[in-house]
């Protein structure tokens, strides 16, 4: 008697234990979104020697762009020219990237926002250089020819003449356009 007990309370446990699990429901929170891409910045800015012109392909900058301002653009790679005088200038590409927003987590938490960047390069007669947080970088390379990699761009240039490669584009000297 005492085993027939014994099986009947496991019996009606294990059917509790079955029946309890088959009325619990699972339920799974849908992530949140994802965060937003971070935007990109690009803009020149000259140090001694104003530029006297610059040009490049980006849709999202002027010619001849005001110094030392952002414009937003979008990533990309890019093809410049920037001219000292009306007969040397630098020319190459750039490349800029965006940082992406991170996924959303989960129980509906968003995504963290992706940094936006700014990419601000100092025009000088001896090639760019790029000025953060107090400090500057300079491109290598040799002494005509540069490669340079930041955090979210790749630069390359080189510095000619209006003799030795045809500009893309015919230098329009500042002071020109603005008349002063």
């Amino acid at each position: 008697m005492k085993r027939l007990a014994t099986v009947r309370l496991w019996l009606g446990l294990a059917a509790f234990v079955l029946l309890a699990a088959a009325c619990t429901r699972v339920y799974i929170a849908p992530p949140g979104p994802p965060g937003r891409d971070g935007r990109a910045f690009f803009g020149i800015d000259f140090d001694y020697q104003h530029p006297y012109s610059y040009w490049d392909n980006n849709p999202a900058i002027p010619n001849n762009p005001a110094v030392g301002q952002y414009y937003g653009t979008f990533p990309g790679l890019y093809e410049f020219e920037y001219f000292i005088n009306p007969h040397e200038y630098w020319y190459g590409t750039y490349e800029i990237w965006i940082n992406p927003g991170t996924t959303g987590q989960p129980n509906g938490v968003p995504g963290i926002d992706g940094m936006d960047t700014y990419l601000l390069f100092i025009c000088n007669p001896e090639g760019f250089y790029e000025e953060r947080f107090n400090s500057y970088k300079r491109a290598r390379g040799t002494a005509n020819a540069w490669v340079w990699e930041g955090e979210n761009f790749k630069v390359t240039l080189q510095k000619t003449t209006v003799n030795a490669r045809t500009p893309r584009h015919s230098p329009e000297a500042y002071a020109a356009k603005s008349g002063s």
